[in-house]
């Protein structure tokens, strides 16, 4: 993790720079979105409301979303391959993403 920067100009450039390079929910393409939306219904299609589970075993969730198996910011392609985990798993899969 990297230090804080302790001016505000660096914090409000640091923060600028992370809004135009990481990918977030608000700037995802209408594309992306509905890119995501298919993997989860193909997945409820195939598993049912299933969570194949993130450093624990599979378990039911209505709560799914599709995300990158390998991150954009760690070198995965924005058009790559996506997984379906519940919320839960997806948040705990972030917290264990090694820093860049």
């Amino acid at each position: 993790m990297q230090p804080e920067p302790e001016c505000k100009q660096h914090r409000a450039q640091r923060d600028a720079h992370q809004w135009a390079t990481t990918p977030t929910k608000r700037t995802r393409t209408a594309a992306e979105q509905k890119r995501r939306a298919t993997a989860v219904t193909e997945h409820r299609a195939l598993e049912g409301n299933w969570c194949p589970g993130h450093n624990r075993p599979g378990h039911p969730s209505t709560d799914l979303t599709a995300d990158h198996i390998h991150d954009i910011q760690h070198g995965g392609s924005p058009t790559g391959p996506l997984q379906v985990l519940c919320r839960a798993c997806n948040s705990t899969k972030a917290g264990s993403r090694p820093s860049p």
